[in-house]
């Protein structure tokens, strides 16, 4: 039994889906060999670690440990427990899963009945906004010039400015106090006493991914910019920056990109106005998790705010972004207007020219430092061509290197060939950097594998010879008597080397059995099973794998009798060190 569905079920949805084809709505994949690569979508790179073994069904990241079956990437690319995980693939292949079972059912039962729970209450929102208490309510939707088609859609709603409305009303229908509360909707005070989180405020509910209710922003309808949001607190079934506003809607949009704006009301007026690929955030600033969700849409707009808030959150987005495979734009609405007030005076005709004028993170960068410095002024002339050519000289693609080159030359007056200087010499300091980042790498590598942590030469070895005996039983039989198990560091790599000689000793098949035998724990046999190579010679490899391990145990050894001060040993070491050629 895994969690809350029975193995047998689990494998039907295993059995019916492709890893290949669910990592490839996330990442673009190379063929490579007998497998596939790409970067990581899961931490950020510039040379891709992430394989895949489309025989095996499973991946691993040699980058930064990430690895398992479809279930597990599935779980860490969209922030899911494992349940939920085999619920969502199980949907998406048409498989039917009965009724849950196990124990994961409470945790289930649980999320199940907040999900009911908050459906109720979007009703009872939906409900009061209709009622004459939510005559004022109605009003604000109506100077948004929301029409009640939107309204409906985005299941907008209204909370009463009453203490209780809402916790009589779920009480009424048989939800417990406590539920209440632990969904965020009610809070208890100090002295016991409980009440409604939301009162007097529209209401924006927030759902996943899969159509789930999961939260609740309630928003002030005057002008006061003090608390004007009140968010759901996190939850069993909420995550913040694990989620997006309005993602489940714009996931649905046949345009193939992702509008990030700020506000929901942002996203909410470009819907209306048919363009239907508009998300924001959860009332947080962006994370990684967030923008690996949008990241698979190849292409991401920010329409952020011109405020100082804004262009923050905006640069801190080309960071998050930065190293993830996707394509970023910036979208600039004039008059320091955000995208709810420009489609509301001007139409989504107005902002679809927007989209076409878009800017590249380069090309708004370049803007920003024109509008921040005096071009009239020399020496503010020198600290934006300064850095400019900072800008300018981490751009791969020479073309494009020189197309902001010319541009700038044009705008400012100097020269193509003293901005090429500056970028030159930019380059060169960029390259110095680089190489001294790779030093510390390099000498912080050689400690690592010194120390024997993971990373080190010893584990990479143990990997892959591992890696060769598990799927070739002729060339296990070949060098067994060459191998022994204090060859293999104590935990997994010792644990799958045992497995493995039980397994030859039946008779059986290596591959298929530790499979099975990890069912649920493919996470950790992933970096042994997942090649990023196929030697020559399988036995000429095997035997480089099983010196190189040797050695690295006769150096721990070594280091351990210095450290013991074992004088003795350590001459013995020593001389065994010598004859081995170290």
């Amino acid at each position: 039994m895994a969690g809350r569905y029975t193995d047998e079920q689990i494998d039907e949805v295993r059995n019916a889906v492709d890893l290949v084809e669910i990592a490839s709505r996330y990442v673009r994949l190379k063929k490579s060999g007998s497998g596939y690569v790409a970067c990581c979508p899961f931490h950020k790179e510039k040379t891709p670690s992430f394989h895949i073994d489309p025989d095996k069904q499973l991946y691993h990241c040699f980058g930064c440990g990430a690895g398992g079956s479809v279930f597990q990437f599935v779980m860490s690319a969209e922030g899911l427990d494992f349940p939920d995980a085999v619920k969502l693939l199980a949907d998406g292949a048409g498989v039917r899963l009965p009724d849950p079972s196990g124990d994961g059912e409470d945790r289930y039962r649980r999320k199940r009945e907040i999900y009911a729970m908050n459906k109720d209450a979007a009703r009872y929102f939906r409900d009061c906004l209709f009622s004459d208490e939510g005559a004022e309510a109605r009003a604000y939707f109506q100077r948004r010039a929301l029409t009640s088609k939107t309204v409906a859609s985005f299941g907008l709603g209204y909370s009463p400015k009453g203490w209780d409305g809402l916790l009589k009303h779920l009480q009424a229908k048989g939800y417990p106090r406590d539920m209440i509360v632990e969904a965020g909707l009610c809070v208890r005070n100090e002295r016991g006493h409980v009440f409604d989180r939301f009162r007097g405020r529209v209401m924006f509910p927030i759902f996943d991914v899969r159509g789930n209710l999961i939260g609740f922003a309630g928003r002030k309808m005057n002008g006061d910019e003090t608390n004007k949001y009140v968010n759901s607190p996190e939850s069993i079934v909420y995550n913040k920056g694990n989620n997006l506003f309005a993602l489940n809607l714009a996931r649905k949009s046949r345009r193939g990109y992702y509008i990030l704006v700020e506000g929901y009301m942002d996203v909410i007026s470009l819907h209306q106005a048919g363009i239907d690929c508009a998300v924001a955030g959860c009332g947080t600033a962006l994370t990684e998790a967030q923008a690996r969700l949008l990241a698979r849409g190849n292409t991401v707009y920010l329409c952020y705010d011109m405020d100082e808030p804004g262009k923050k959150a905006r640069d801190r987005a080309f960071e998050i972004f930065k190293g993830m495979d996707v394509r970023l734009r910036v979208i600039t609405i004039p008059d320091g207007k955000d995208a709810d007030e420009f489609v509301r005076k001007y139409g989504g005709g107005e902002f679809e020219k927007l989209l076409a004028e878009s800017n590249s993170v380069t090309g708004n960068r370049v803007n920003d430092l024109l509008a921040r410095y005096d071009r009239d002024d020399v020496s503010q002339k020198v600290e934006l061509i300064n850095e400019a050519a900072a800008l300018f000289a981490g751009i791969q693609n020479a073309v494009e290197r020189e197309a902001y080159m010319r541009d700038l030359s044009a705008k400012t007056g100097i020269s193509y060939e003293a901005i090429a200087t500056e970028v030159r010499k930019a380059g060169g300091r960029l390259r110095q950097r680089a190489v001294a980042d790779e030093v510390r790498k390099s000498v912080a590598a050689s400690r690592t594998a010194r120390e024997g942590s993971p990373g080190g030469r010893r584990e990479s070895a143990e990997r892959r010879l591992l890696g060769l005996i598990a799927v070739d039983a002729a060339l296990y039989a070949k060098i067994a008597d060459n191998l022994d198990e204090e060859l293999f560091s104590e935990g997994i790599h010792r644990d799958i080397f045992r497995k493995i000689v039980e397994i030859y000793k039946d008779g059986g098949d290596a591959e298929r059995r530790l499979l099975e035998a990890y069912r649920g724990r493919e996470e950790e046999l992933a970096a042994v099973l997942v090649k990023t190579d196929d030697p020559q010679s399988a036995a000429k490899a095997a035997g480089d794998y099983i010196n190189v391990i040797r050695d690295e145990i006769l150096k721990e050894r070594i280091a351990d009798a210095e450290k013991a001060g074992d004088l003795t040993l350590l001459a013995e070491l020593l001389k065994n060190n010598r004859k081995a050629g170290m």
